[in-house]
């Protein structure tokens, strides 16, 4: 039985294998190693962050124009993660390390 999609050749089979092995497993490499290196609150930051900005990036280099509401849904994001972490950072963690 085939898939739905017809007349795929060896060269859609290769961008396919390049796209998961870099695109996907190199990205999920990089990020487990680079968490190794950050606070928890600042790998939540970058993982909240990455998929709000991801239509920038389209329109950066892509030129593709992000739709109102999806520029409204990632202003709220953005907004409610800027003021999650400040509220965070504000309080002071007790010294008996009791969480309150």
């Amino acid at each position: 039985m085939r898939l739905p999609v017809g007349g795929s050749g060896a060269r859609d089979v290769a961008i396919i294998l390049y796209l998961g092995i870099f695109q996907i497993a190199g990205a999920y490499y990089f990020l487990s190693s680079g968490l190794r290196a950050l606070s928890a609150l600042e790998a939540t930051l970058l993982l909240l962050l990455e998929p709000v900005l991801n239509p920038v990036w389209a329109w950066l280099v892509h030129g593709e124009q992000p739709g109102a509401w999806s520029l409204l849904g990632g202003g709220v994001i953005l907004a409610a993660t800027t003021l999650r972490t400040w509220h965070d950072s504000r309080r002071v963690a007790p010294l008996d390390g009791a969480h309150g």
